[in-house]
């Protein structure tokens, strides 16, 4: 959705992680899974690695916000939007750092701290601390129940031809070099996994793919966007690392048929967007169009962000 700001933002995100045994005492079970950036894929594949399954660790948010504090590379522009996400539940007091002290500090460096409380059944106490916190870091508190279930209505939606055009757009990429087949599947696996679990999302998904943050900032593993930045670069590429068919072509060959990708990519960037037009036009004609008010992770925190970049005065759609 941060793709389709008004006025276009540069934005960077990043994900620590906490309250894990596996990442060891001695780190006040934290880890910072990614610094912020802009390889969302790579992230992205990282955190569908981690198991779902709830582990016994100590819930140290002291410990987590100090991390961010001090291993996340905020950005030293002094109009940046600097914001944390805090989710989960429990005592916001336990382990060794002081958490109210850690919030005086990120607000000193001014990071805004918003918190999302994760209701559990019988818990009810703690919920006070979570709202102290988001006070104190200049934010909002928001409650989310972990058994929400998505609903995406369709109305009329073709999703499986959606879903047949983004898997052409996905071999538009030709891959290169020793890592280029690795992240061609990256790209694969992502959509498959969010299409299972959320089907909104994968159009959201293709919106970003289509979009300028993503377009042509692939040149490091894929020939149609290194043509872009250099028409001449593919010769020099080892040929063992391509696929099967790019790797028997002649250097001309190659060249036109990264051409026809190229030229292929970008009429099924428009017919994807065409779908999702054409589906948001006819609900907005319907009278369907409704902001979301589902308790969920990525509704609460885009309507936070949302409330926060309007004093920089960007629009964010609504979702």
């Amino acid at each position: 959705m941060l793709s389709r700001c008004q006025p276009a933002v540069n934005y960077r995100i990043g994900v620590v992680a906490y309250s894990r045994f596996s990442y060891g005492r001695k780190n006040g079970y934290v880890k910072v899974i990614s610094d912020l950036g802009t390889d969302f894929e790579e992230m992205s594949a990282i955190l569908f690695k981690i198991p779902s399954r709830i582990e016994k660790g100590d819930q140290f948010v002291g410990s987590a916000l100090f991390t961010c504090l001090k291993k996340i590379s905020w950005s030293k522009d002094p109009n940046a939007l600097k914001v944390i996400f805090l989710v989960g539940n429990g005592d916001v007091r336990l382990g060794p750092d002081d958490v109210e002290r850690v919030t005086e500090r990120l607000v000193a460096n001014k990071i805004i701290l918003n918190t999302i409380y994760c209701t559990v059944p019988g818990e009810r106490k703690a919920i006070h601390g979570w709202k102290k916190l988001a006070e104190m870091g200049n934010g909002k508190m928001e409650v989310m129940s972990l058994r929400n279930r998505y609903f995406d209505r369709l109305a009329g939606f073709d999703l499986q031809l959606f879903r047949a055009l983004n898997r052409k757009f996905n071999h538009t990429y030709l891959h290169y070099g020793l890592g280029g087949y690795k992240r061609w599947k990256t790209i694969i696996n992502e959509d498959n996994h969010i299409f299972v679990t959320n089907t909104e999302g994968y159009r959201y998904r293709s919106l970003y793919k289509i979009s300028d943050d993503y377009q042509k900032k692939n040149h490091h593993w894929d020939l149609v966007d290194m043509y872009y930045k250099n028409p001449v670069a593919f010769m020099d590429v080892e040929r063992k690392y391509l696929n099967d068919s790019c790797r028997k072509m002649y250097n001309e060959e190659l060249r036109n048929y990264i051409i026809y990708k190229k030229y292929e990519r970008k009429k099924l960037s428009a017919m994807i967007a065409d779908m999702i037009a054409e589906k948001e036009l006819k609900e907005r004609a319907q009278g369907l169009v409704t902001e979301k008010t589902m308790a969920t992770l990525d509704v609460i925190s885009m309507r936070m962000l949302r409330e926060l970049l309007k004093s920089k005065n960007v629009i964010l759609p609504a979702i």
